[in-house]
Parts: C-alpha cells; structure tokens; sequence
C-alpha cells in the first residue's frame, strides 16, 4: 500500500477521549495568585523551576511595588547568571526591565523595584538563559493611586482654617438690624 493510504487511515480515526496535545499548554505564562503578604506565582519546565512575589499586597499607581524572584535548576547546582525582570503595562507604552546579578549571599533571591504610573494591567516578565533563553510572565492588576500624605494633610488643615473663620465670622459677624453701611444722602422733599 501507498503511504498516503495509511496516513489516511490514521487521519481519519476518532482522538481518544481526554487527549491534550503536549504542545498546547502555554510554556511561557504564570498565574499570579494574591495571598497574606501580596502576590505569589510559581512556574516550572523541565528543567527549571521559578518561585516569586509581587509585593505590597496593595498595588496602587504611584507606589512602587517590588519583584522577588527565586531560580532553581532540576539537574542540580545553582543558578548563577543575572535575571531580567520587568514591568510592562498591557495595551500602554510604559515598560521598564532591570537586569539583576546573581545575588552572592543566601536566600538566593533576585528582586527588582518598580512603580507604575497608572492604575490598569501589568505583565510582571521573568527572562533568563539556562541551557536557552527562557522567558515568562504573568499579570497583576494595579489600582488607582492612594492621596500622598501631604496632599491629604494639607486639604485637612485647609478644612480646619475655613470652619474656624467660619465660626469666627458667625460669633463676631452682623448683628441682626445692625448694618456697616454708612448713611446716605438725606432724602430730598
């Protein structure tokens, strides 16, 4: 028999029930998942594995926010080249990588401060080259800006000065038929 005639035999055969192709799953995504301290993802292939958090636990614009990344190899030994972590804003222009050394000191933890200058979606990108350049992400949700303390100091001290002029104004102030006004001319006959 020809070869096209056993391929469309295999070809036109049922999938198993339950089947998943291999090649389907997205090798190159994290999921970020909030807890007690902030956000923690984990990610592995079969070579390596990669743990890390987002913190605060609050993301807000304006306030930076900080990557932590640990980076394990499955063969054994530690990793030992520098990481490049970022932050990207999904559908925006503004994105910023730091390229950070192999930490020398124990815990072996690569970290990265960034502060994002508007409230939407960020893609928190972990690059590295074991045996070949990896590159993963994932994405965390940053909220609006909190007031700065100055800010919400000075509007506070403002509404204190304007209610004690206020109540000056209301003690000191017109007395009822009382007028400041100076007499005018006398009426003409």
């Amino acid at each position: 028999m020809f070869l096209s005639a056993y391929l469309a035999v295999v070809l036109s055969q049922p999938v198993p029930e339950g089947f998943v192709p291999e090649n389907t799953a997205d090798k190159t995504a994290f999921a970020v998942k909030a807890d007690r301290s902030g956000y923690s993802f984990d990610w592995s292939d079969s070579e390596d594995r990669l743990r890390g958090t987002v913190s605060p636990s609050e993301l807000s614009s304006g306030d930076p926010l900080t990557v932590s990344v640990a980076l394990g190899s499955f063969a054994g030994g530690d990793f030992e080249g520098p990481i490049t972590l970022g932050l990207e804003q999904v559908d925006g222009d503004w994105k910023a990588l730091e390229t950070v050394a192999a930490p020398r000191a124990e815990p072996r933890v690569w970290n990265a401060t960034f502060t994002p200058p508007a409230a939407g979606r960020y893609a928190v990108k972990v690059t590295f080259r074991s045996s070949r350049q990896k590159s993963v992400r994932g994405l965390v949700e940053v909220g609006m800006g909190r007031v700065s303390t100055t800010v919400g100091l000075g509007v506070g001290i403002g509404a204190i000065l304007l209610a004690v002029v206020y109540g000056l104004f209301i003690l000191f102030g017109k007395k009822d038929g009382a007028t400041s006004e100076a007499p005018g001319p006398p009426p003409t006959a």
